[in-house]
């Protein structure tokens, strides 16, 4: 039997990052699009930008662009620029599974824990982890971005370390 498609489109930017898709999403005019152009500076893909055609299967969430913007990202300041011309054609994807949302702010989390500033979100009724950052920290949005998808793959939990530590020094 076939799988069952839901389809939906959604105002943001997809790009493919080490091979992780990731939809980023934020007000309009937050800075989506200059994040993009900073990832594929870096020699990361775009999939997507201002309308992201989003199709859930049972099994798979997919991103694509409509075809009148395939490989087209405009930022406020450059303009639109062609993405397979500037960068190459290895710079554009015609779709990417969707696994993680980066959801941009214009304001300062108010987490004070000393877990990642995370969320669960569904899309098309299926789970996605979102990752929460603002425009207001120094540090640049693809280098958070970067270490983040590092931490998604690696066991490096500085939580636990923290804690465990707290616990060793409590106990002497």
């Amino acid at each position: 039997m076939p799988d069952k498609q839901q389809t939906e489109s959604r105002h943001g930017v997809m790009v493919c990052i080490n091979g992780h898709g990731v939809l980023i999403t934020g007000t309009a005019g937050i800075g989506k699009s200059s994040l993009a152009l900073e990832l594929l500076m870096q020699g990361h893909q775009l999939v997507a930008d201002d309308v992201v055609e989003l199709t859930r299967t049972e099994r798979n969430l997919t991103a694509s662009s409509p075809s009148m913007l395939k490989g087209l990202l405009h930022t406020r300041e450059l303009g639109t620029i062609n993405v397979q011309q500037q960068f190459g054609q290895h710079a554009v994807l015609d779709s990417s599974p969707v696994h993680y949302q980066l959801k941009l702010s214009a304001t300062l989390s108010g987490n004070t824990t000393l877990e990642a500033n995370y969320a669960d979100a569904t899309i098309l009724q299926k789970p996605i982890q979102t990752l929460c950052l603002s425009m207001m920290n120094p540090a640049s949005i693809s280098s958070r971005l970067l270490v983040w998808l590092d931490l998604q793959q690696t066991t490096n939990n500085g939580k636990q370390t923290l804690m465990r530590r707290q616990q060793q020094q409590m106990s002497q």
